[in-house]
């Protein structure tokens, strides 16, 4: 007797945000593979010093990477990670705020529709354009936070400079 296979498709979203995952995470490893050069050469010289003040220094730890991870629900991890990486990449000091409760799974069964990932998706990238406009600014900082509304889930984007708001974007999906 055969058994029959289910046969899973990804949706076009799904596919954008693989390759961009594959992508940055390409671009980790090979950073990791040139800090870990450097330190295996300080030791090797026998410059043990050397070596972990450059660990201390190169290695970036990104709370606000730490903070997407804890969101349960993958498609919106994957879309805002893929944003803070991008943003991070251009140089701009970004922080992300949102509730506990998108922490836990149960949150999102409510408020989560697979329709949403390509409105959040095209809002980051439209974000990302109007960073990519500023980018002779000097000193640029983004604020995204997440509300639970009674319209449906809300994302606001602000990127600054040191004296002003150059952008305030807010989606709602629902």
């Amino acid at each position: 007797m055969r058994e029959e296979r289910k046969t899973m498709t990804m949706s076009e979203v799904e596919q954008v945000l693989l390759s961009e995952m594959l992508y940055w995470y390409r671009l980790q490893r090979h950073d990791f593979l040139n800090h870990w050069q450097v330190i295996m050469g300080n030791l090797q010289l026998n410059r043990p010093s050397e070596a972990l003040t450059y660990m201390q220094q190169s290695v970036p730890i990104s709370p606000e990477e730490q903070k997407i991870a804890q969101i349960t629900e993958p498609s919106v991890g994957a879309i805002l990670l893929g944003f803070i990486i991008r943003l991070e990449q251009a140089k701009v000091d970004t922080t992300i705020d949102f509730p506990s409760e998108m922490k836990e799974k149960d949150f999102w069964k409510d408020h989560w529709r697979e329709e949403y990932a390509g409105g959040l998706y095209g809002y980051t990238t439209e974000c990302m354009a109007n960073v990519i406009q500023s980018s002779g600014v000097k000193g640029l900082t983004a604020e995204i936070y997440l509300f639970d509304e009674p319209r449906g889930l809300t994302c606001q984007f602000m990127l600054s400079d040191e004296e002003t708001i150059l952008c305030d974007k807010v989606i709602t999906l629902g």
